[in-house]
C-alpha cells in the first residue's frame, strides 16, 4: 500500500487561488461582453458657401505717354483691338529730332578731329597736357550729346510694351502735345482677373487653397474655377471689406473685358478641432455635477471615464469643447451600465 502524501499548510493556500483564478477567468471567458455603440470623433468642418459681384480687371492698364514733345504723325490704331509686343502704337513728327542728330553728329566729327591735332602737337611737345585733355572732354561731351539726341529721336515712336488689348486712345492725329502727356490706354489682359471685395470672417482663409475655393458663374457654361492671387491688405474704410484677386487662364472662346461685372461664388471651410459635436445620450453625469463620457480604447476593448467641458445644447447634439480629441471613439448608447476599465464589445448592426 502507497503512502498518503499529505500537503503543508503553505501548498494547500497556493491550490485554493489557483483554482479560484481558474475559476475567474473562465467566468470572464464565458461571460458574454456587453455591447455598447460606439461612434469616432471626428473634426467637424464647417462650410459655407457665399455669392459675390465681381468686377473683371486687367493685370495691369497703363496710359503711355511720348518721354518727348511734338506733334502725333501716326496714330492709326483701333480702340477695342489686340497688339502685340513691340507693335508701332503712335510717332510723332520726327523731323526736328533727326536734325538734332545731324547736329550731334558733326559736332563729334568736329571734337574728334580737334583731339587728334592737338594729340599730334601733344606728341611733339607743342603743347602742354592740359590742352590734350580738355580736347579729349570736348570729344567725350559731343558722343554724350549724340547719344542723347539718338535717345530723343528713338522716343518719337511708341511700342506696345506687352500683348496688349488698346483700351482707349487718348489723343488725335496732328495734335501738338508736351512730353509726358498720355496718348493711349492699354491693358494687359493675357489672364482672367476678377476682383471681390470679401468681409474680415473670411479674409484670413483666402490664402490657404484647402479652405478656400471660387467660381466665376456665367450664363450657359459650366463654372469656371478661379484660383487666388493676392489681396489687399487695408479694409475699405466704409464697409470694411477686403480687396481680392483672383484669376486664371484666358479662354480663346470668352470674352470678357475689363470693367465686366460677374457673379463670383466662394466656398470656404474651416476645420474645428475643438468643438465636436455627439448625441445628448453619449453624456454622462457625474455626483460632483460634472459631465463625463466613456472613451472606448479597440486595443484593449475597454472604456475608461473621460471627464469632459461641453457648449450649448442645439437640438439632440452637444458640443464638446474640450476633453477629447478628434479619432478617439466614444461611448453613444450603453453607458449606464459601465464602469472603469469594463470590457466591451462595439454593437454591429441588428
Amino acid at each position: 500500500m502507497k503512502p498518503i502524501t499529505r500537503l503543508l499548510p503553505h501548498q494547500v493556500v497556493g491550490v485554493l487561488l489557483l483554482l479560484v483564478v481558474g475559476q475567474m477567468a473562465w467566468a470572464e471567458a464565458t461571460t458574454p461582453l456587453s455591447s455598447v455603440r460606439v461612434m469616432t470623433l471626428g473634426a467637424s468642418e464647417v462650410s459655407e458657401s457665399r455669392r459675390f459681384v465681381g468686377r473683371v480687371d486687367a493685370i495691369s492698364s497703363v496710359d503711355l505717354a511720348f518721354q518727348v514733345g511734338g506733334k502725333i504723325q501716326e496714330l492709326s490704331l483701333q480702340q477695342g483691338v489686340k497688339v502685340a509686343e513691340g507693335e508701332l502704337l503712335a510717332a510723332l513728327d520726327p523731323v526736328d529730332y533727326q536734325l538734332a542728330v545731324e547736329r550731334a553728329e558733326i559736332e563729334v566729327a568736329r571734337a574728334q578731329r580737334d583731339k587728334d591735332r592737338k594729340l599730334s602737337l601733344y606728341e611733339r611737345n607743342s603743347i602742354p597736357r592740359a590742352a590734350l585733355d580738355e580736347a579729349q572732354d570736348q570729344l567725350r561731351l559731343a558722343e554724350v550729346a549724340l547719344s542723347a539726341a539718338q535717345r530723343d529721336l528713338d522716343h518719337t515712336r511708341m511700342q506696345a510694351p506687352f500683348d496688349a488689348l488698346v483700351s482707349r486712345r487718348l489723343q488725335e492725329k496732328y495734335a501738338l502735345i508736351q512730353a509726358g502727356t498720355p496718348v493711349v490706354r492699354v491693358q494687359d489682359v493675357t489672364e482672367l482677373r476678377v476682383h471681390i471685395s470679401v468681409p474680415e470672417d473670411l479674409i484670413h482663409r483666402i490664402t490657404r487653397p484647402d479652405d478656400f475655393q471660387a467660381w466665376l458663374k456665367l450664363s450657359g457654361r459650366e463654372p469656371l474655377e478661379l484660383e487666388y492671387r493676392e489681396h489687399v491688405t487695408e479694409p475699405d474704410p466704409v464697409v470694411q471689406t477686403y480687396e481680392v484677386t483672383l484669376g486664371r487662364d484666358q479662354l480663346p472662346d470668352l470674352a470678357l473685358l475689363p470693367g465686366r461685372t460677374v457673379t463670383v461664388v466662394v466656398e470656404a471651410r474651416q476645420t474645428q478641432q475643438q468643438q465636436l459635436e455627439i448625441p445628448v445620450g453619449a453624456l454622462n453625469g457625474s455626483s460632483d455635477g460634472h459631465f463625463f463620457v466613456w472613451i472606448y480604447n479597440p486595443e484593449t476593448r475597454k472604456v475608461n471615464a473621460r471627464p469632459v467641458e461641453v457648449g450649448p445644447l442645439q437640438g439632440n447634439r452637444v458640443k464638446l469643447l474640450a476633453g477629447v480629441e478628434p479619432g478617439e471613439q466614444l461611448v453613444t448608447a450603453g453607458g449606464q451600465r459601465l464602469h472603469e476599465g469594463m470590457k466591451v464589445k462595439p454593437f454591429e448592426h441588428f
